[in-house]
């Protein structure tokens, strides 16, 4: 299935790195007051740091840096534009979470900044060609539609991430289950030839599962540090890529195009119970 071993490798180095760089993520949030302050609106009773976002950001970048060390992903990072799309993007969309969490932003500046993420991965080709619809057939998208779509998906998948943020441990674990399945699949799909070795996709999902694992220990309650919106909204984009590069490039004779949503919503649907 694929070069399986080389993604396990990245997914690990990224947790490594996100778990080394969780303790001074706390300190310098400490000290910067980047922090969250109990209310009655909030579960947790002590002053917890943000920061959880930046430590995951280094593990990203770090693990990404290892992935172009090794020969069978270096050709997935070096024949298009897309990965270096991924990574502004997410630095981006970073920043405004960042933002946020210091001073609340307003939905249509919080928004806007989701939009300017998005037409980052739309202009470096992180985006959905066609898509299976139920009823509908297979659909082309048209260049017309395609920044629209991209733009959607993207603030749809930020929002939705950052909307289960709410309990410790919640968000970081249903991430790492739904990229990891996501990864799987892509890599499945790839053996099968349903989708070029050199798809982003596959490793963008190992690369945000072992981020997520990495952060996770010092996520579980009660939370020594939170994501904030930033982590939050730069793992809603990064599996916003993954999906888009995975779901909207099956060839239509496959057959499996729909179920690009299953690797995202099921864990969702299970932890709903």
């Amino acid at each position: 299935m694929g070069n399986i071993a080389a993604y396990v490798a990245v997914a690990v180095v990224g947790a490594v790195v996100t778990l080394i760089a969780n303790r001074p993520a706390r300190v310098i949030s400490m000290r910067a007051g980047y922090t969250a302050l109990p209310d009655e609106r909030k579960v947790h009773q002590r002053v917890t740091p943000y920061g959880g976002g930046g430590a995951m950001l280094v593990g990203f970048c770090l693990a990404l840096l290892f992935a172009f060390l090794i020969p069978s992903l270096r050709s997935v990072l070096t024949s298009s534009h897309e990965m270096l799309g991924v990574l502004l993007a997410a630095g981006v969309i970073f920043v405004v979470g960042v933002v946020d969490d210091f001073r609340e932003m307003s939905a249509p500046a919080k928004v806007a900044g989701q939009f300017l993420a998005a037409s980052i991965l739309y202009f470096s080709g992180v985006t959905m060609y066609q898509l299976k619809l139920p009823f509908a057939g297979f659909v082309v998208l048209g260049p017309s539609i395609l920044p629209i779509i991209t733009a959607v998906w993207v603030v749809a998948l930020c929002n939705a991430i950052n909307l289960i943020d709410g309990l410790d441990g919640l968000a970081a674990g249903i991430v790492p289950i739904a990229s990891g399945t996501l990864c799987i699949y892509g890599l499945r799909l790839e053996t099968l030839g349903l989708l070029p070795v050199t798809n982003i996709g596959p490793l963008v999902a190992a690369l945000t599962c072992g981020i997520c694992v990495g952060f996770l220990r010092d996520n579980f309650h009660p939370a020594k540090l939170f994501m904030g919106d930033a982590g939050a909204l730069m793992l809603g984009l990064l599996m916003s890529a993954s999906t888009m590069v995975i779901g909207g490039r099956t060839p239509p004779a496959s057959g499996v195009t729909f179920f690009f949503f299953a690797p995202l919503f099921i864990p969702v649907f299970i932890l709903g119970v």
